[in-house]
């Protein structure tokens, strides 16, 4: 049995593939790729003579039986259309199906997580990747209250979305610290560190990196933690200060007050 080498691509610039990752492309038989026309490109760049074969995420399962049977006699690889296989990107289902029957040889390479993260000038011990972003507000924060535990949460977002995306943000944490990073490696990279009101409105085009600090974010057990959960949910003053001072013990004054300041 042959080995499944999983190689990252370019996020951007062609030059970024590694010289391990060109060695092992020109050896192969056969290549799994997301989109043939976007691996084609590299193909060609580097002359390869790999045959390719299509595995996205509509196809993925269907295809593991037929990728064991090459690799009974056939070197293959698994790439995507840009950075690391795997990483919200198809892959997840047939190494797993595949793990322990096979030899599966990772290589380092691209992935905008970390590239983005290096020059993104945020102060951080950890980070928590939570993928591309649900489209609703509920889902959007609720994906960043469970990670509140990160110094940093990073996220891909689509350039039409991104500034509906960074207004809910600010409705519900506040005018917080992020960086927001786009075209990595290409001609027009722009790697941003800004509160969200000072980007908000600016016109983003190509893949983004969205980069959220936390420690800036009310956490939990707090008043005002309690009052944007309780907003977030519709429910109207009067019936706030009743449910926060009978339920959970804050002081009538204390609601009433930060409800005047904040919600008025």
């Amino acid at each position: 049995m042959n080995k499944l080498y999983i190689i990252p691509t370019p996020i951007g610039n062609l030059k970024d593939l590694t010289l391990r990752s060109v060695d092992i492309l020109k050896g192969l038989d056969y290549l799994l790729c997301e989109d043939t026309k976007i691996t084609g490109k590299i193909k060609n760049h580097l002359g390869l003579k790999a045959k390719m074969i299509p595995l996205h995420k509509f196809n993925e399962k269907s295809k593991i039986h037929e990728v064991l049977n090459l690799l009974e006699k056939n070197n293959v690889g698994l790439v995507s259309d840009a950075g690391t296989p795997t990483i919200s990107d198809p892959g997840q289902i047939l190494i797993k199906e595949l793990k322990n029957k096979i030899d599966i040889v990772p290589l380092p390479g691209a992935t905008a997580i970390t590239t983005a993260l290096s020059a993104s000038g945020l102060e951080f011990k950890n980070f928590t990747f939570v993928g591309f972003l649900e489209k609703e507000k509920n889902k959007i924060i609720k994906t960043i209250e469970k990670h509140l535990n990160s110094d940093v949460i990073v996220a891909y977002e689509s350039p039409n979305r991104i500034n509906k995306t960074l207004e809910d943000i600010e409705n519900y944490f506040g005018n917080i610290k992020i960086s927001i990073a786009r075209e990595l490696t290409k001609i027009y990279e722009e790697i941003l560190l800004d509160k969200i009101s000072n980007l908000k409105n600016k016109k983003f085009k190509g893949e983004i990196v969205l980069m959220i600090e936390t420690k800036d974010i009310v956490k939990e057990d707090t008043l005002e933690f309690y009052i944007k959960k309780l907003k977030l949910e519709n429910m109207n003053n009067k019936s706030i200060i009743k449910f926060l001072n009978e339920a959970m013990g804050f002081k009538k004054n204390d609601i009433y007050n930060f409800l005047k300041n904040n919600y008025n």
